[in-house]
């Protein structure tokens, strides 16, 4: 666990390098997501029209692949600030600024649909308006803006360091030598940063060990990864 001292060691020294990158869920993520939205939105939209226009179904085509486009899967960004003792990051889920207002808006709005919609076209219209209001409850609580926690990692000038640069996704992982497992981290950066990160590192680091890896299957027969893992110490 890192403590306050170390925290403000990493703040107060000069930022060698700063950047911020968008980060998929996973790989492939904008092509499931969007296959994933369209399915939904065709079968709500599909099923209404079978039904003679229900109204929740209509809805539920709007509501629903938008929830799963922008917001349920949406990407991570991350925002980096390096130092010579280590770096820190806020890391949130890239979600467009009014969605974070949108849970009070659906529980007023469902108010208004349910009262003034039963009024003018009967019973069904309150299904919908439910639906708003049920969904501004649940999200009760949920903050109006993402959250700008920060993450901390510490470089240890006692430790002797390995680094792999992995090309896909493009990640840097910094591993100690023997490993220790709460040492060992991740970084995501934009491939134009690449050779930059990896010269400030090798200065940080005191010129560690440094493997070029195209991917997870490469890095599990590398040599070093192996030694690293058959030595860990915790």
């Amino acid at each position: 666990m890192i403590t306050a001292e170390e925290k403000a060691k990493i703040e107060n020294a000069p930022i060698l390098f700063e950047w911020e990158i968008l980060v998929p869920l996973g790989p492939n993520m904008h092509k499931v997501r969007l296959i994933y939205a369209l399915t939904v939105f065709i079968l709500c939209l599909g099923f209404a029209i079978y039904l003679n226009g229900n109204i929740l179904l209509i809805i539920s085509a709007i509501i629903i692949p938008s929830a799963i486009q922008f917001f349920m899967w949406a990407d991570y960004q991350y925002h980096y600030y390096l130092t010579r003792y280590g770096y820190y990051y806020t890391r949130y889920q890239k979600v467009p600024e009014f969605g974070y207002k949108l849970t009070a808006i659906f529980m007023v709005l469902g108010v208004i649909v349910a009262i003034v919609g039963t009024m003018v076209i009967g019973p069904m219209a309150f299904v919908g308006g439910g639906m708003f209001l049920l969904t501004g409850i649940l999200g009760k609580g949920l903050p109006l803006g993402p959250d700008m926690t920060r993450n901390y990692r510490i470089i240890n000038p006692k430790f002797k360091y390995v680094l792999f640069v992995m090309e896909e996704p493009s990640q840097l992982w910094i591993k100690t030598d023997p490993m220790q497992i709460k040492y060992n981290y991740i970084i995501n950066y934009s491939k134009k940063d690449e050779q930059k990160l990896i010269n400030i590192f090798t200065k940080i680091l005191s010129n560690p060990e440094t493997y070029h890896i195209k991917s997870d299957e490469e890095y599990s027969k590398n040599p070093k990864a192996q030694e690293l893992i058959k030595n860990r110490i915790d």
